[in-house]
């Protein structure tokens, strides 16, 4: 029986989870033994699921001996700084293929390593940095990839979907539902990566990479969190029939491309919006095929060991034919995009205003100015009787003249409280 050697760097929830499944299937997968040589953490001494005296400890990759260097890395630290990037630099120097759960270095110093681990035919795996227990990338190679893809979309972070579900479900605010979700465990005390949209673009980088055969670089994708969501907006949204989610997309656009991470308004029946709490779901659309979607836990130990599993799994048939991405980094044409204020969507846009006479003229006027039909006005119910709460959707606009119309809705003398706005998709399934 073959053996392959590896090292387990870093040994939080999702590392040691991955040590017990190996001990649990006696470190054979798929007729072959996998021997850990060597694991390491920033803290020996604390406390795991597993008995760590088993196990040979090393502080760093640069005290393995060559008896204990490893065919094969596991990488669950997280984080893109110097130590990562050292790592990558051994991974490659000593011919090393790695497995990570790391997205953020990934998506955002990837491009750099990339195509070095394809020239030495050094595997390097990733289902456990996208979407935690949701198999994508192995659908995405062995399924479709054949098929031309033409968007992917979905909810790509499961601590902002736990929080906007408990927020709908126990009709609680924003912060509320945060501090449920730390106390809870579906949220760290800083969320910020989740909470600004950065996690979920880490992912979209790195999915579209792989769906449209082009480079998606971090830079180049625009992304929004979900500090400023509102309970009112949920609840109206729902009264017009859209449920709000953190949606991440990209399109194929003819040659170009549309990347983006919001809070959007979608139908309240579509998958999307029934994909609750801290689940995942990803959606592919194509021209030879209507629609294939995946759903799934998102975070975890376990679930995102799993993944770390499936690509040990993977890693057996790893062959020089293939790149990363199943094209080889350095052929793939960077990706260009379009103009985002050419790509027109209706908005929801709700505000508070002066009731009295003309102030509906007045906002009517401001959209006219930059040719936006308003195709619908909504006068909240309020007992205040000097400020009016109404909401109004749009017609299908570029977010550069509905930015305009909110500018200059702002510097208006009636507006009296904040403005929120939010991108309506229609289309998501």
């Amino acid at each position: 029986m073959k053996t392959i050697k590896i090292a387990i760097f870093g040994l939080g929830v999702v590392g040691s989870h991955v040590v017990k499944l190996l001990e649990k299937n006696s470190y054979t997968l798929d007729n072959t033994k996998f021997k850990i040589v060597s694991i390491s953490a920033k803290n020996k001494n604390k406390k795991r699921n597993f008995n760590v005296k088993k196990y040979p400890w090393f502080k760093d990759f640069f005290d393995l001996s060559q008896s204990n260097k490893p065919d094969l890395i596991i990488e669950t630290i997280g984080g893109s700084g110097k130590f990562i990037n050292d790592l990558y630099k051994y991974c490659l120097k000593n011919k090393i293929s790695l497995i990570t759960a790391n997205k953020a270095q990934l998506a955002e110093n990837g491009h750099s390593f990339f195509g070095d681990f394809d020239e030495m035919n050094l595997y390097l795996g990733f289902e456990a940095a996208v979407l935690g227990a949701v198999p994508v990338v192995r659908a995405i190679e062995q399924s479709i990839l054949p098929s031309k893809i033409n968007s992917i979309y979905g909810i790509f972070n499961g601590t902002t979907n736990y929080i906007i579900s408990q927020m709908y479900e126990n009709k609680i605010s924003f912060q509320e539902s945060l501090n449920q979700a730390i106390k809870n465990g579906f949220a760290e005390q800083d969320s910020s990566a989740d909470l600004s949209g950065r996690d979920a673009n880490h992912k979209l980088v790195l999915l579209s990479n792989l769906s449209f055969g082009n480079k998606f670089e971090f830079s180049n994708l625009d992304y929004d969190g979900i500090e400023n969501i509102k309970l009112i907006d949920l609840e109206q949204g729902l009264k017009l029939g859209y449920k709000l989610k953190l949606v991440s997309i990209s399109e194929r656009h003819n040659k170009k491309f549309y990347s983006s991470v919001a809070p959007c308004f979608i139908p309240e029946n579509s998958l999307v919006a029934k994909t609750d709490f801290e689940e995942n779901v990803i959606s592919l659309e194509g021209d030879d095929f209507l629609k294939s979607s995946l759903v799934g836990k998102g975070a975890g130990g376990y679930p995102t060991a799993t993944s770390i599993i499936s690509d040990l799994k993977r890693y057996l048939t790893h062959t020089d034919e293939k790149g990363i991405f199943k094209i080889k980094y350095q052929n793939m044409p960077k990706a260009s995009f379009i103009n985002h204020s050419l790509r027109t969507r209706p908005y929801y846009l709700r505000m508070s205003v002066l009731n009295k006479v003309g102030v509906l003229k007045s906002i009517a006027q401001i959209f006219a100015q930059k040719s936006i039909s308003i195709k619908s006005l909504i006068q909240l119910n309020t007992s205040n009787e000097k400020i009016v709460p109404i909401i109004i959707i749009s017609d299908p606009v570029g977010i550069d003249k509905i930015s305009k119309v909110v500018k200059n809705l702002k510097n208006s003398n009636f507006l009296k409280k904040e403005i929120s706005v939010i991108r309506i998709e229609e289309n998501i399934g």
